[in-house]
């Protein structure tokens, strides 16, 4: 017991010499001082406004025109709800921002608001203004480079890049000059009012400074659906020099097939479900990756590719009407887009938006005809041989759960003849025939007897739509529906498919095809 209190004893005063060592350390002079105790308070200097209300900064030098302490110091220091205006020039061109902060009914300070002279109508992206502003605010320095007005060339004052004025509600002024990057990301050069010193500065406080006036336009194309009622269009419609002829959309309302949209131009027929949705999702809620250019003129559209779009999206919407441009992809995928008669020119990529690169070959369904096998009461196919008709009834069935919630589905029943067939044997042949995919659109003629011959009648109007497939020589079938040639499809899944339907038949079990 006392060896261990001998220990912490020797722990203890070994500490307090530590923490006196520290303190000696502290507090000897430095350098060449008188003696005395001193604090990095930063580096002397003195801050005022000139006659003009101009804030300036002097360094303080000894009597050999050495800087003291050269270190940290503050040029300016406000809160951003006390900055007027923001005047900024820089290669992208002059900017003037305008700054207000409304009082709400309690006299309380609300949120600033940011406009662009010249620009009030535009939408601002949000929080650039305020990066902006908050720089404009309060400008710290981390060091005194030079106070030589003849080195200022080296440091990119010649030219610099960006200038700004910064306008108080005190009525004073800042003025700031932005130069180059230092080296090894060391900071940002930069002068302050009319004094000659070259101060280094944290890149990132000043970074703002180079901001245009397309970096501060809002980078939202057009808003999504507000609700579900308004998230269908009743029409889409594609044009420009990417497409041949028109293409028109419209919701497939019919009840009896799968797909949510119809072809109306340049043919009838059920648009593909895949492509359709994906041009349908990229026509409201666009987001810009960034803005190339603000109220273009006649020549700068043309120039851009959007005089003559090489793409157009026009979409009637319950709320509103979307009419949206782009020019060509270039090398990298990227397109110019915009609304039509809009001001803003906006940089996405393609691949985002599916309706510049489509067409009608993508648009036109995959199927060779795809029917709900619940909008039918009778699936009739002849295998070239024999006819075998299957008659179908569905009803919507409700059940409700040990918590009082009610679940609708519908049920479907298939018989051959008198005999009910098994449902899943028959919906696995149902999609082993109706699900087949087009192995191209290529509409050759079709000739002699078909091999196979399907005829949908549908429950509601007891219209029907027929199917038939025939031989060419080569491996492939010509598919017709309602005697007009759609495409080409593979022979080997119909051909298994073939046989298997007198198996359905029997009420056998069979294996898809795909």
């Amino acid at each position: 017991m006392k060896k261990n209190t001998k220990i912490f004893i020797v722990v203890a005063v070994a500490a307090v010499l530590l923490i006196g060592l520290m303190l000696l350390l502290i507090f000897l002079p430095k350098g060449d001082s008188d003696g005395s105790a001193t604090y990095d308070e930063g580096v002397k200097m003195s801050v005022s406004t000139d006659s003009n209300g101009v804030h300036q900064a002097a360094i303080i030098t000894d009597k050999n025109g050495n800087i003291e302490n050269n270190s940290y110091g503050t040029l300016v220091e406000y809160d951003t709800n006390k900055i007027s205006t923001i005047h900024i020039e820089n290669s992208k061109g002059t900017l003037d921002i305008t700054s207000t902060t409304p009082k709400n009914e309690k006299g309380e300070t609300d949120t600033t608001v940011y406009t662009i002279k010249g620009y009030e109508d535009f939408e601002l992206q949000q929080g650039v203004a305020d990066t902006i502003a908050s720089s404009a605010a309060q400008l710290e320095f981390s060091k005194v480079i030079t106070l030589d007005k003849d080195k200022a060339s080296e440091y990119g004052f010649d030219k610099p890049r960006s200038t700004v004025t910064i306008t108080y509600e005190d009525k004073t002024k800042a003025v700031v000059y932005v130069g180059d990057d230092a080296p090894q990301s060391a900071g940002t050069y930069i002068k302050f009012g009319d004094g000659d010193a070259v101060y280094l500065v944290e890149t990132d406080a000043v970074s703002a400074f180079d901001y245009g006036l397309t970096d501060l336009i809002s980078l939202t194309i057009n808003d999504s659906a507000s609700d579900s009622d308004n998230s269908q269009a009743s029409s889409i419609i594609l044009s420009g020099s990417n497409f041949g002829s028109e293409i028109e959309l419209v919701p497939n309302n019919d009840g009896k097939n799968s797909a949510s949209y119809r072809i109306t131009k340049p043919n009838e027929g059920y648009a593909s479900e895949s492509e359709s949705s994906l041009v349908e999702g990229a026509i409201r809620g666009l987001y810009a990756e960034s803005v190339k250019m603000v109220n273009p003129s006649s020549n700068q559209l043309s120039e851009l590719g959007l005089s003559t779009p090489y793409a157009e999206v026009k979409a009637v919407y319950p709320d509103i009407t979307v009419d949206v441009i782009s020019s060509k992809p270039d090398g990298e995928g990227k397109v110019y887009i915009m609304e039509k008669g809009g001001k803003v020119v906006y940089v996405m990529a393609s691949a985002n938006l599916p309706w510049v690169t489509t067409s009608y070959e993508k648009l036109v369904s995959e199927y060779v005809l795809s029917p709900k096998m619940t909008s039918l009461s009778q699936v009739s196919i002849n295998d070239g041989k024999k006819t075998y008709d299957f008659a179908l009834s569905s009803k919507e069935v409700t059940s409700t759960d040990n918590e009082g919630s009610e679940t609708t589905t519908t049920q479907t029943s298939v018989k051959y003849g008198d005999k009910e067939i098994e449902l899943s044997y028959f919906s696995t042949l149902f999609q082993n025939i109706c699900y087949t995919e087009l192995a191209d659109n290529d509409s050759e003629s079709a000739s002699g007897s078909p091999v196979l011959t399907i005829t949908y009648t549908y429950s509601s109007d007891k219209s029907s739509d027929t199917v038939s497939f025939y031989e060419t020589g080569a491996n492939r079938y010509v598919a017709s529906v309602n005697g007009k040639s759609v495409g080409h499809v593979h022979k080997s899944n119909i051909n298994k498919a073939v046989k298997q339907i007198a198996d359905v038949a029997a009420n056998k079990q069979i294996d898809s095809v795909f």
